[in-house]
């Protein structure tokens, strides 16, 4: 995690629990996975490995999930704030005797949210509430190159950064055991995606589609979790 991400998610978790009481806040983490509607970085990692002109250059992952985790607060059983990291990739790869080649792009996302929930059902020992999300994530593509053996040494790696704004509609089911609750959620979540821009370029030179449109991160899309919320 970068060192601007780590203090934005203090600055966010001390402003906002300085403005409740210990007795009216709860601690959650889930563990996440979901899967990808877009498929702009799965055809842009498509059309790279076409580009290496060998016959058993083959591609292995492509976008195909994401995974990660959230943690936060949510205060009155209603409100939430959260932080959440995700990562998601795509590897194209030929070995041999003589060496190997490899073409990796990966994508991490830090992800800052609020979240507001409404009760639909409520059981004896268990709820179930609709959440609306609102979403900030800045995101990292990472381009890279290796070769290594009679075909040649050679890195070359190249950086993208992009701000991504987003909601979600999420079911979130909870089930109290004791003192703790266990959880699990969906979301279907919509992203407007920022330009990929170039790291460390003046010149704003940014990624496109082979159309010449905007390429942007692909985190729209469901995402399925469980986890535990800890109330104090």
């Amino acid at each position: 995690m970068k060192l601007k991400n780590i203090t934005l998610l203090i600055v966010f978790i001390l402003i906002v629990s300085s403005r409740v009481n210990a007795q009216n806040f709860e601690v959650f983490v889930d563990f996440e996975g979901g899967i990808p509607i877009s498929n702009s970085l799965k055809n842009f990692h498509q059309d790279l490995a076409d580009q290496i002109p060998l016959e058993n250059f083959k591609t292995s992952d492509n976008f195909a999930f994401n995974y990660g985790f959230r943690v936060g607060i949510r205060i009155n059983k209603k409100a939430s704030i959260f932080y959440g990291r995700r990562v998601s990739g795509a590897k194209s790869s030929i070995a041999d005797f003589s060496g190997f080649i490899r073409l990796t792009n990966e994508l991490t996302g830090s992800i800052f949210g609020l979240e507001y929930e409404f009760p639909i059902k409520e059981f004896e020992k268990a709820n179930l509430n609709l959440g609306i999300k609102g979403l900030v994530t800045p995101s990292t593509l990472i381009l890279e190159t290796e070769s290594r053996g009679g075909i040649g040494n050679q890195n070359d790696k190249l950086e993208f950064n992009s701000l991504d704004f987003g909601g979600a509609i999420a079911l979130n089911y909870e089930y109290s055991v004791g003192y703790i609750v266990l959880r699990a959620h969906l979301d279907l979540n919509v992203y407007i995606g920022g330009k990929l821009t170039l790291e460390n370029d003046d010149s704003g030179a940014y990624l496109t589609t082979p159309s010449g449109g905007r390429l942007t991160t692909g985190w729209s899309g469901i995402t399925g979790g469980i986890g535990l919320v800890v109330p104090f």
